[in-house]
């Protein structure tokens, strides 16, 4: 049922979007639609309207399709027919008699045939067995290539989701800064007509809060941009305004590298590169298959009914047939060569694809260990920062700190919630970034 909803919600969201779709919304327009997605939800939203994502599932039912159609050649095919013959003259000659000649007809005008026909192929020299196992490593390629293109959608969608997280804090961050600001410069204009503060403290202060509210409109456009990617990720209506409902704070697993590297030697990428060898290794039987001699069996009953007996005339006849080319002037061994070139050349493939996975699992679990320590980092430096703020208003209230020392501790303090949340979006990204690389997210969102 959840499904189905969030399904529903997809569609409408699309069919509201129109051409040209921006952030804002134009006069006369709807207001944009105002949606809360949990991270679960977007990934369902993704996967359901994600067009290569259907058309791979669509290749996976035709792979399936194709296996059914390789196994009807290892079985015997029955097959009935009937047909009608009408002759305009029929055939007779003139038999002499006492009375005369009599005429003799020795063929129907009308002929009635009813057949039926059962053939098998009894050996075809492998070429049947190497069409089915063709067929279904085709099959298992297409099911990797499937569970990898969900996981590149999973891993995308995620980083934008988490993306877009980060920018809203980030700007909440920046109107935080702005309002605190505006505080500063009202203390400012109270010591200055108190006098115990001098006219520099106060224009200081005008420029802090200018430069907040410059960074705000900067974090608030990011967010914005944040926004409308994850909508364009999402298939749906680009004025439509986002609300992430997961947090950035999350629990994170540890891996290893060694695991991480034995996952991804079983990624569907690995898996599809593993199949296309056997495939070109079953095009190679089938091409030698050339070379060899192939029997059938052929049964048939029939039955004729011409009008002038009247009478059914069954025959019954059994064929078995052996056919073996002997010449092809090269054909088959060329074929075979073919075969051979692109079993060789898959293999390549495969080698080539191992050492990219093998590296890009190596590069996951370095980022992933770097992003696990930068959050440390960015937390205890956020720490840092508050409480040298903290101090510094103080100071500043009392008249013992200057208004430079106040802008200073701000920006460090602005600076460093961002850092903190920026290094929190980023451990979940590179999370889903290792995830990825070793081959972890193909399962349900």
């Amino acid at each position: 049922m959840r499904v189905f909803t969030l399904l529903l919600l997809a569609c409408w969201l699309a069919g509201t979007a129109t051409p040209g779709s921006a952030a804002g919304v134009a006069p006369g327009q709807p207001p944009a639609p105002q949606v809360s997605l949990s991270l679960h939800d977007a990934l369902s939203i993704a996967l359901a309207n994600n067009l290569q994502y259907q058309s791979a599932l669509a290749d996976e039912r035709i792979a399936e399709a194709r296996v059914v159609q390789a196994h009807s050649s290892l079985q015997p095919s029955l097959s009935a027919g009937y047909s009608y013959v009408h002759t305009q003259t029929a055939e007779s000659f003139l038999f002499p008699t006492p009375r005369g000649f009599q005429k003799i007809v020795v063929s129907g005008t009308d002929i009635n045939n009813v057949n039926a026909t059962l053939e098998y192929a009894i050996y075809t020299g492998g070429a049947n067995v190497a069409a089915v196992g063709q067929a279904a490593a085709s099959l298992a390629a297409s099911q990797a290539n499937l569970a990898a293109l969900r996981a590149t959608i999973i891993r995308d969608t995620t980083s934008a989701y988490f993306t877009l997280l980060q920018a809203r804090r980030a700007a909440a961050v920046a109107d935080q800064a702005v309002a605190v600001a505006e505080t500063n410069l009202k203390t400012a204009n109270d010591l200055y007509a108190a006098g115990t503060s001098a006219k520099v403290d106060v224009l200081r202060t005008e420029v802090s809060l200018a430069n907040a509210r410059v960074a705000a409109i900067q974090a608030h456009n990011q967010a914005a941009l944040a926004n409308a990617q994850l909508a364009n990720l999402l298939d749906i209506n680009l004025n439509s305004q986002i609300t992430p409902t997961d947090r950035l704070e999350a629990e994170t697993p540890s891996y290893t590298l060694q695991e991480v590297l034995t996952d991804a030697a079983t990624r569907p990428e690995v898996a599809a590169a593993q199949d296309a060898v056997t495939i070109a290794a079953e095009a190679v039987k089938e091409a030698r298959a050339g070379h060899l001699p192939t029997v059938s069996l052929q049964i048939q009953e029939a039955s004729s009914k011409p009008n002038f007996f009247n009478v059914p005339q069954p025959q019954l006849t059994e064929t078995l047939a052996a056919t073996w080319r002997i010449f092809d002037g090269g054909l088959t061994r060329g074929k075979v060569q073919e075969a051979q070139a692109q079993v060789d050349k898959a293999t390549l493939a495969l080698h080539s694809l191992r050492n990219a996975v093998d590296l890009e699992a190596r590069e996951a679990y370095l980022n992933y260990e770097a992003a696990l320590a930068q959050v440390d980092a960015a937390r205890s430096a956020r720490q840092a920062a508050q409480e040298s703020y903290r101090v510094n208003a103080i100071r500043f209230k009392a008249g013992v700190g200057t208004s430079l020392e106040l802008a200073d501790a701000l920006l460090a303090n602005t600076q460093a919630q961002d850092q903190y949340i920026s290094a929190l979006a980023d451990l979940r990204i590179s999370l889903v970034a290792l995830q990825r690389a070793a081959g972890l997210l193909t399962g349900t969102p």
